[in-house]
């Protein structure tokens, strides 16, 4: 499931990254068009899979509803916690 996050969360960043250069320069309606709902389905996408990983604290679940960034950063805030989590855990030897 971290997968999938991680395709929508980049996809997400590259097509807010697109609109926001066609708005800059040439602003074409196709452009727009496309990356419009693009952009909408890859947000919807990172909040709903944030929401939905078990490790996912709330900090990162927040994160997740910053457009743009906010997939990396969740992404980056659950990998933390569950590399932390894992950092912590007593180990037992034979």
């Amino acid at each position: 499931m971290r997968r999938a996050l991680e395709i929508a969360a980049i996809a997400e960043l590259l097509s807010l990254s697109i609109l926001l250069l066609n708005l800059a320069t040439a602003h074409f309606p196709a452009i727009t068009s496309l990356g419009g709902p693009v952009h909408g389905f890859a947000y919807l996408m990172v909040v709903i899979l944030t929401v939905s990983e078990k490790t996912a604290s709330t900090r990162a679940k927040l994160l997740s509803l910053t457009p743009g960034i906010g997939g990396l950063l969740a992404l980056r805030q659950i990998r933390h916690s569950s590399g932390s989590r894992r950092a912590g855990s007593p180990t037992t030897s034979l």
